[in-house]
Order: structure tokens, then sequence, then C-alpha cells
């Protein structure tokens, strides 16, 4: 059964992609700046702000699942899971063994060089196995890795939830919500070492595996399931979803600075990822909003339109790609320079951010045009730069964003 597009959602992914791009470009400015400095306030509050990128790219997940396949008859479970092996399984290994054996080597070793010592890498096969499998090659893969776990999950899921999702939308999700709350309140503010081995295992990876996320991924396909609903609801109630947003940000922020000012300094930032409880309430309120925005942007004329469903399409290439551009940077540019760049300097984060992200979309718009694009950045349309413009629009992008069933 098809069904209508959701156009507005290659956009959502977009935003999400240079949310992601932001948080791991910020980090370092919120960390290693001098305390007090406006670079310091500024890289706190980037960081912070686009914390809703990987919970959002979660909800996508979900709802592109749940939009797509209601019911087992609408599952091809063969089809299903020999596109997700081929299109982001192989492209993630590939990019797992090129962070741990191959970006390490060109980002330390001088670029005079790199060409005559390459016989000087050395490769374990059985380490880059127990690396690839947890997704430890590099801090970002491991959403690769927790997705596969819904993707394994779904027919389950879909089994057990789907009746209650579609009747009691409203129940599911306060249900949902206080589970995972318990979850991430214990795990933020009471976690302890345990006598109990199995207690401390989860303690070790809730964060990486399902029990830390089910509240975004459900959600995703809660909204999906009654998504003219909502997005109608959206546009009907436009100033208040927005004052709502707003509130949460301030207090989402706020949070990390009521740390910093209670314990007179950053020792305690690093707690303050992603996956914390009050990230629940920021993602919800942001998806809503980038929903309003998503839809705008569609059906608007805006020039940079096509630029950022440039960006929404490419977006697996970007997110496995950017790290690597951004240490690069840093290592090759930023490190060799230390009296004219610096991370206490604001047109350090500029620079970082206009050149990070010019460089690694430009590197995956080229990847695009290869005929071993799939192995690279899964299965997307080649680009041509006719206004930004996309050959196939967006009907191939990496998690089926095309919003119908197949």
């Amino acid at each position: 059964m098809k069904r209508q597009k959701v156009e507005e959602l290659i956009f959502i992914r977009a935003v999400c992609a240079l949310g992601i791009f932001m948080i791991h470009l910020s980090g370092s400015f919120a960390m290693l700046s001098a305390y007090g400095s406006k670079a310091m306030h500024l890289g706190i509050i980037v960081n912070q702000f686009f914390r809703f990128g990987t919970p959002v790219f979660m909800i996508i997940s979900g709802f592109v699942l749940f939009y797509n396949y209601r019911s087992f008859e609408e599952f091809d479970a063969i089809r299903f899971y020999n596109k997700k092996l081929k299109y982001i399984l192989l492209p993630y290994l590939l990019w797992s063994f090129l962070y741990c054996f191959i970006f390490p080597y060109i980002l330390w070793t001088p670029f005079s060089q790199l060409i005559n010592s390459y016989n000087s890498i050395s490769i374990d096969f059985i380490k880059f196995v127990k690396i690839a499998l947890l997704g430890n090659a590099y801090p970002h893969l491991y959403f690769i890795f927790l997705i596969f776990q819904f993707y394994l999950l779904y027919p389950v899921l879909m089994k057990c939830f789907i009746k209650a999702m579609k009747n009691r939308p409203l129940f599911f999700f306060v249900m949902i919500a206080i589970t995972q709350g318990v979850i991430l309140i214990y795990e933020f503010s009471f976690r302890t070492q345990s006598s109990y081995q199995l207690l401390n295992f989860f303690n070790m990876y809730y964060w990486k595996s399902v029990f830390g996320w089910f509240f975004y991924f459900l959600t995703g396909g809660l909204i999906a399931l009654h998504y003219n609903k909502i997005s109608k609801y959206i546009e009907e109630n436009i100033s208040k979803v927005i004052s709502l947003y707003l509130l949460s940000a301030f207090l989402y922020i706020g949070e990390v600075y009521y740390n910093i000012f209670k314990n007179e300094g950053r020792d305690f930032y690093e707690k303050f990822g992603s996956i914390r409880p009050t990230t629940m309430i920021y993602s919800v309120c942001t998806i809503a909003v980038l929903i309003l925005a998503g839809r705008k942007i569609h059906n608007g004329k805006s020039r940079y339109r096509n630029i950022i469903k440039a960006c929404g399409t490419y977006s697996l290439g970007i997110y496995f790609l950017h790290p690597f551009i951004l240490e690069l940077i840093k290592v090759k540019i930023i490190n060799k320079y230390p009296s004219v760049l610096g991370y206490s300097r604001i047109s350090t984060l500029i620079f970082l951010v206009i050149t990070g992200w010019s460089v690694t979309v430009m590197i995956v718009l080229l990847l695009s045009k290869n005929k071993l694009k799939s192995l690279v950045i899964g299965k997307v349309p080649a680009f041509t730069n006719a206004e930004f413009g996309l050959k196939g629009g967006v009907a191939e992008s990496w998690e089926n964003s095309h919003m119908h069933s197949e």
C-alpha cells in the first residue's frame, strides 16, 4: 500500500545532520576554551542547543518504519533486511575500518611521509571485528550499532505495540515516557557500582542499546501513525508550539549553566550529553518545530531549499565522514598555528564551522558520483549541480525517506 510522501522529512534530516556536526565541533570549545571566555560560552550554547540531533534522528528512524510497515502483510522481512545490510551495514563496516586503521595514520603522519610509508599500517582483523560489533571504531558510529538493534527488533515491536499505538496513542506515549524517564534518571543521578554484574553491565552499555533510546524510536512511530492529526495540530497552534520549544531550550541549556555555577567549573560538563532525562522533553519539543519548519521550507520558494534537501539526502555520508574532517582540520591546521587559531577564539569556531561543513559536504557529493557509492554512503542518487537539484529527487535517501511502502 503506497502512502503519501512526507516531503518535509528530508529537511528535518538535514537539520539533524548539521546538529550532530555542530555537537562534535563545539565540544572542544566548550571544554578547552579559557574558562569564562566568549568562545567557551558560545561553545556551550551551540553544543547544548544542537543536542536534539541524535534523538531526532532516532525519532525519524522510528517514523520511517512505522509509516511504511504497519502490519506483517506490508513487512517483507527478506527485502527489508537485505537493503539494510547492503546500504547501511556495509558502509558502516567500511567506515569502521577506516576509522580504526587508516584515518589515525593520516591524522598523525606528516603529509610528506604519507605516500612513502603506507606499508607501515598495522591491521588486526580480530581487533576490528570486536570493535565493529560494538560500534567502537569511533564515538559517533555507535548510532549505526544502535539502530540495527531496532531493525532486528522491529517485527517484535510491531507485534507487541502496534495496536496500542494506533488505538491509545496518548496513553502509550505517557507509558514509554515514564519508563524511559525512570531508566535515564537512575543512570544520570543515582547509578552506583553494584555487586550484581548484570546491573553493572547494563550501566556500562545502556546508552548504546535499545534501553536508552526506545522512547525516541517509538515516539517516531506514534507520530507516523497519527501524522495528519499531529501536523494539523502543530500548524493550528504555532505560537504555543514555538513558545513551548523556546522554554524547553532555555531550561535545557540552563540546566548546564546551573551545573557550572553550582560546581564553579566544567568538571561535570561531559555528563550533560544527549542521553539525559531532560533531552526527552527538549527533543519532543524540537521535532514539533522541525515538522513545522520542514513543511514551510518544502512549500516555500527559498533559494536555499535545494541546498538543504541535498544535505538531507546525503546525510548518511555526512554523518560518517564529518568527524574525520573536523579532526583533520584540528590536527593539521589549528594545532599547527596556535598563535592565530585556538579554542578560546570565536573566529576559530566560525572557521571550523565553515571549513569543516563545506569540505565534508563537497567530498560526500563527489562520492555520490562514484559507481561504488552504495558501499560508502548508502543508496543515494548521483548529485547534479543544476541549482543544487537532485537527479531522481530524494527517492533513494538512506532511510527510505520517500515515505511510502516499497
